[in-house]
């Protein structure tokens, strides 16, 4: 997991994110991580990155879920966006830090925020085989 002491270090984070392991991303989840990167809000931009990788977190990648903890975490620190609500962004980071193999048990996983899970790719149904 990936730690912040300041709103810059985080930011950089982000950026150092998009240079060097964006590609690393699922095509699926590019235009949103641009979008939520772009955010004139520090703030926003870093919650927003952090619940996005955190509600699709089955398919990002391990560098991402280092960055989406860090950013969680540092945001928890801060108290922004209710992630101090329900205990919401300690339970968060302490998932993400057990799919990264850190820790060995984490608690009850809060659901994702409405407007960050992307749905799985469906394959279209087979034709059937008399038409």
């Amino acid at each position: 997991m990936q730690t912040f002491e300041t709103i810059t270090d985080a930011r950089d984070a982000i950026m150092d994110f998009r240079a060097d392991h964006f590609a690393d991303l699922d095509q699926r989840f590019r235009a949103r991580f641009k979008e939520l990167s772009a955010s004139p809000s520090p703030v926003d931009q870093i919650v927003g990155l952090g619940e996005f990788v955190y509600a699709n977190r089955e398919a990002m990648p391990d560098s991402a879920k280092a960055l989406g903890a860090g950013l969680i975490g540092f945001a928890t620190t801060n108290a922004w966006h209710g992630l101090l609500d329900d205990d919401r962004g300690n339970r968060i980071v302490a998932n993400l830090r057990k799919d990264l193999g850190e820790i060995k048990s984490a608690p009850a996983a809060p659901d994702p925020r409405p407007g960050y899970l992307i749905a799985a790719e469906v394959e279209a149904p087979a034709p059937d085989a008399e038409a």
